[in-house]
């Protein structure tokens, strides 16, 4: 499908015909417009957004959602009213910046991450795999704020930040006192767990070399002072596999990429004869859906409903004048069976999107054991970003989606089989408890012959979630 996406794209290109019949969803001209504009740190005082141009962003964003947005009710919002509060806060924002952050917030008042406005410069990031952040990420844990990863190659890791340690003071202030101004300043999110992170990114995020002074706490009580530069980073998503030690296959994917599609399918028949395997999505924010339904297949025999797709208008996504479906109502999963041994899947809150999909497919289907913390809860889809005026860029949710068993993911998340609480002790050990208690699961479901839990029933159109 994605041969053929750029193949039609090539000729909307050539043809420019703009014609609604030939693209009714904007499918084609969405994957053919200019690039993103300069970051505001490259750009030059002409290139800064004049009156006009922050009004015309403005009306794009507010009419597209308006008029396209999947859920003609609008996620129970009253959209006129959103604008409405929204627009002099918008127009009226003091730089660049404020004004692609309040317009986001806007679309964030839908409680729906899917459908967002990317500024300029973190377009572009995007489009590169990149991303500008300390090196660290943290979380709530308890009454604490915890370190819970340190990247080995960052500035924050050669300071001596460890996973486990509390963060205490930010610029002199306490880190409890600046998460809570985050929190009520971020836009608001599918889950309270996406609004963790969307908050986070605001202490983590910013101005390549721009630094902050930080204060933490390590195990031992004593505390750590550090002033950390923000990084440009360059993470593209990977695939890796390998044979633990008992024998269980283990295959790794941080982001559901259609050029590692190939690669996924390679890695399964590779690890075909494990007696048993364990998927890590941990922190796999999704990607293509299309892919997601391509991997799920292998892990089945015959037919499978694969639930539902709902739209504006209730109909099937089509190019062409009809004649081709990109999106089914009702998606059909013709399995391959490949692999047939017991499987586990691991998540956590970082995972979404089409790791969600991935997952709740094979749950409903009573063909995996999912171990972890709950995702993301961020399960929509759309077609490809939306260029705004300005050099901004316009996400917004043109599919839900219903799992076979009559779930749906959105707002609540895959709720794990076999959970597993995130510790300060095992953070400070290095210890993966969630891939323990997969393999150990595994080892069960193996021992006893039998699935490995039979799950009660319970009554390129996905993008990843935004980190």
């Amino acid at each position: 499908m994605t041969r053929l996406l750029r193949t039609l794209a090539a000729l909307a290109a050539l043809l420019l015909t703009g014609c609604a019949a030939l693209d009714p969803h904007e499918i084609l001209t969405r994957r053919v417009a200019p690039a993103p504009a300069l970051s505001p740190a490259d750009a030059s005082p002409s290139d800064r957004l004049d009156a006009a141009t922050r009004v015309a962003a403005f009306e794009r964003v507010w009419r597209t959602i308006d008029a396209r947005y999947y859920d003609p009710a609008m996620n129970g919002v009253d959209w006129n009213a959103v604008v409405a509060r929204w627009r002099p806060q918008v127009l009226d924002a003091p730089d660049d910046a404020a004004f692609w952050d309040r317009l986001d917030r806007m679309a964030g008042e839908l409680r729906d991450v899917h459908t967002r406005v990317e500024s300029p410069a973190r377009a572009r990031l995007l489009a590169r795999s990149q991303s500008v952040n300390l090196g660290f990420d943290f979380g709530p844990l308890g009454e604490v704020l915890a370190v819970t990863s340190v990247d080995a190659e960052s500035g924050a890791w050669w300071a001596g930040v460890r996973p486990g340690m509390l963060l205490l003071e930010v610029d002199g202030e306490s880190a409890r006192a600046v998460y809570g101004r985050l929190r009520a300043e971020a836009r608001d999110g599918s889950t309270e767990q996406q609004r963790h992170r969307l908050a986070a990114r605001r202490l983590l995020a910013g101005e390549p070399d721009s630094a902050v002074r930080l204060a933490f706490e390590r195990a031992d009580g004593s505390r750590l002072e550090a002033t950390l530069r923000r990084t440009l980073f360059t993470q593209p998503p990977r695939v890796a596999h390998r044979r633990l030690p008992d024998g269980t296959g283990y295959l790794r994917l941080t982001a559901w990429t259609e050029r590692l599609r190939g690669r996924v399918i390679a890695a399964l028949a590779e690890l075909k004869d494990a007696p048993a395997l364990v998927i890590d999505l941990r922190g796999n924010g999704g990607g293509s859906g299309d892919m997601a339904h391509e991997v799920a297949r292998q892990f089945f025999e015959g037919e499978r409903p694969a639930g539902r797709m709902l739209t504006r208008t209730g109909r099937p996504v089509t190019l062409g004048f009809g004649l081709i479906e990109v999106v089914k109502l009702q998606p059909v999963i013709k399995g391959t069976g490949l692999y047939r041994g017991p499987v586990a899947i691991l998540v956590d809150a970082g995972s979404g999107s089409a790791s969600e999909l991935f997952t709740g497919l094979l749950q409903a289907h009573q063909r995996v054991t999912v171990v972890g913390r709950v995702s993301c809860g961020c399960l929509l889809g759309f077609l490809g970003y939306a260029a705004l005026p300005g050099g901004g860029r316009l996400a917004y949710s043109e599919l839900g989606v219903v799992l076979p068993d009559g779930r749906r993911i959105e707002g609540t998340g895959v709720v794990p089989d076999v959970p597993v609480p995130l510790t300060l002790e095992d953070l400070r050990q290095g210890r993966d408890r969630t891939l323990e208690a997969a393999v150990a699961a595994l080892a069960r479901a193996q021992n006893a012959a039998m699935p490995v839990i039979a799950r009660p029933r319970i009554s390129a159109w996905m993008s990843c979630v935004p980190s």
